[in-house]
């Protein structure tokens, strides 16, 4: 594994190397509009289902990013999941989620950071209700699962989602990696989205 320091780019590329994909998505919209109101257990009388992709874009979310919504997979029913990255291995690479149920609030930690301030955001939908929101990695709080070598802290975003199936999806640019042959948007310091609904 590199060493988490070591942020050196030997391969030039587009910033845009994950955006290919957005035409696809486009195309998997109504599949994944499936996906996501199967995770959503509503009586007949519900208001109709809440349209994910337009919503974010309202909030602020590019386009292009929205449009990654209609991939969102339901996490684990846990306390706290993983985002995106599991394994980490690249300072702000690996995100977790942490729910706290009584309160109705999620808490997103970009883990392994330094001093650099984050550049990511998180957007989030409750599919009961529709409301949403978008925010940045304002906390800087002490890490609670540091490998050896790593920094002490991490970068946090609380959400006040309220209760109910709640789709989030982060988004921005992380440290880039160290590859010889560039497998991944990370690579080139952008934060591969990957939306999921938690059960908030």
């Amino acid at each position: 594994m590199a060493h988490p320091r070591d942020f050196t780019m030997t391969t030039a590329s587009p910033a845009s190397a994950w955006r290919g994909t957005v035409f696809m998505m486009a195309a998997l919209s109504a599949v994944g509009a499936f996906l996501i109101s199967i995770c959503v257990s509503a009586p007949a009388e519900a208001a109709p289902p809440v349209d994910v992709v337009g919503t974010l874009t309202r909030a602020g979310v590019p386009a292009d990013v929205a449009a990654t919504a209609v991939t969102a997979t339901p996490a684990a029913a846990l306390d706290t999941v993983n985002i995106v990255n599991p394994r980490g291995g690249f300072l702000g690479n690996k995100i977790d989620a942490r729910i706290d149920h009584p309160r109705g609030t999620v808490t997103v930690i970009q883990r392994y950071m330094e001093n650099e301030k984050s550049q990511l955001s998180v957007a989030w939908v409750n599919l009961r209700n529709g409301r949403s929101g978008v925010s940045g990695f304002p906390n800087v709080v002490p890490s609670d699962q540091r490998p050896t070598g790593y920094p002490t802290t991490d970068r946090t975003a609380v959400l006040n989602t309220g209760a109910g199936p709640v789709l989030i999806l982060v988004y921005g640019r992380v440290p880039s990696e160290t590859s010889l042959i560039p497998l991944n948007p990370e690579a080139f310091g952008y934060l591969t989205p990957a939306p999921r609904v938690l059960t908030v």
